[in-house]
């Protein structure tokens, strides 16, 4: 039998009070530390809720391609913010000029900005903030150029 741990040289704590007090500071601890994790899991559930809601919105992107020639997409037709998000996002593949002309009311005239905003190549960019879900838009580009990439609202 192995008798390595009874020894004062190789365990310290070898008499009765000792071995007591430190089992008691391990049991006062161990709840401690699950206390802590806890919490500390709790904070990062809580992380930012607009960095879960960015992933939640870009989650729900869709792919765009428009050809070379119409500077609207989609061409002759019209997308619809899914309130996923609360702005219409782009995320072209290379940079672009790009603008988002929304529908005053169903079946209304389309109502785009003065300015166009730059996006930059494969990073996502806020082209029309604070939109509600189910409006109608369509992405007016500055160049006839082909452009690809996603979107999302």
């Amino acid at each position: 039998m192995d008798d390595s741990y009874s020894t004062q040289a190789q365990w310290p704590y070898h008499d009765g009070k000792q071995v007591i007090a430190i089992m008691r500071i391990r049991t006062r601890l161990v709840p401690l530390a699950a206390a802590a994790s806890l919490i500390g899991t709790a904070l990062v559930i809580a992380a930012p809720a607009g960095a879960a809601q960015a992933l939640s919105c870009y989650g729900s992107a869709n792919s765009y391609f428009k050809p070379d020639g119409p500077m609207d997409y989609p061409a002759g037709d019209l997308l619809w913010s899914s309130g996923a998000c609360n702005d219409i996002n782009i995320k072209p593949k290379t940079n672009r000029y790009v603008m988002v002309c929304v529908e005053d009311v169903p079946g209304g005239t389309m109502d785009c900005p003065q300015e166009y905003v730059r996006a930059a190549a494969n990073q996502w960019t806020v082209v029309k903030p604070n939109v509600d879900p189910g409006t109608a838009f369509v992405f007016k580009f500055r160049s006839a150029a082909q452009s690809s990439g996603s979107w999302a609202a």
